[in-house]
């Protein structure tokens, strides 16, 4: 067991970690989806559920990971371990458009999550962990979909580099075995964005050799 998720993480990366070194190279966009979406994304935006490291992961069926570990990296920096790191919501009922860009990737597997983070919520910097999904995790891809305009004080961080101004339908992946990489909100409204992750299939492949323009 460790007692860091960031120190052990960062023995299975590939990244540099060197803070002066200017990225540039760190996102990867894939395109943009259009469409009217917005009223029914504020009507689940206030359903997201509250979650911590620890909790983050239950009904997903993927295993906790080392919960003790990641959490020992808020407590040695003097935060709350059990903070709200965003609020997720995997129920698209209300929202079917979100299972429609989910789709349209054909990921098999596949899993995503609605990720909003509320003024003052933060996910502290760490690396991913997604060789669960798959025996080979070059064949898993993680790709984010902002699904509104971006707000000062909203941001992504990849690597050192800060990644903002997106636009609502814009559409990015990065290497996730090794960037490390954190969100945060400290504007004055809700960050809500998709996650999809799973395993690319030969469809995948075709569809991300060019820039993605559809309108959902």
């Amino acid at each position: 067991m460790s007692t860091s998720n960031w120190e052990e993480a960062k023995t299975r990366s590939n990244y540099h970690f060197n803070k002066w070194h200017k990225d540039t190279d760190c996102v990867e966009h894939l395109g943009k989806f259009t469409g009217g979406w917005q009223t029914e994304l504020q009507a689940v935006i206030e359903d997201g559920k509250p979650l911590n490291w620890g909790n983050r992961r239950e009904g997903t069926g993927r295993p906790d990971g080392d919960v003790q570990a990641e959490e020992n990296d808020l407590i040695k920096a003097g935060a709350d371990p059990k903070m709200t790191i965003y609020r997720g919501l995997k129920d698209f009922t209300k929202c079917p458009t979100l299972q429609r860009m989910t789709d349209f990737f054909a990921l098999e597997p596949t899993k995503s999550k609605l990720h909003i983070q509320f003024t003052g919520e933060v996910l502290n910097m760490h690396i991913d962990k997604l060789y669960d999904l798959d025996e080979d995790p070059n064949n898993v891809i993680r790709i984010m979909i902002m699904l509104q305009d971006w707000e000062p004080g909203q941001f992504l961080m990849y690597g050192n580099q800060q990644f903002d101004k997106w636009r609502a339908g814009d559409i990015h992946t990065f290497d996730w075995q090794n960037i490390p990489h954190a969100t945060a909100n400290a504007s004055n409204k809700p960050r809500p964005m998709l996650v999809v992750t799973g395993v690319i299939t030969e469809l995948t492949k075709k569809l991300l050799t060019k820039l993605i323009k559809k309108r959902i």
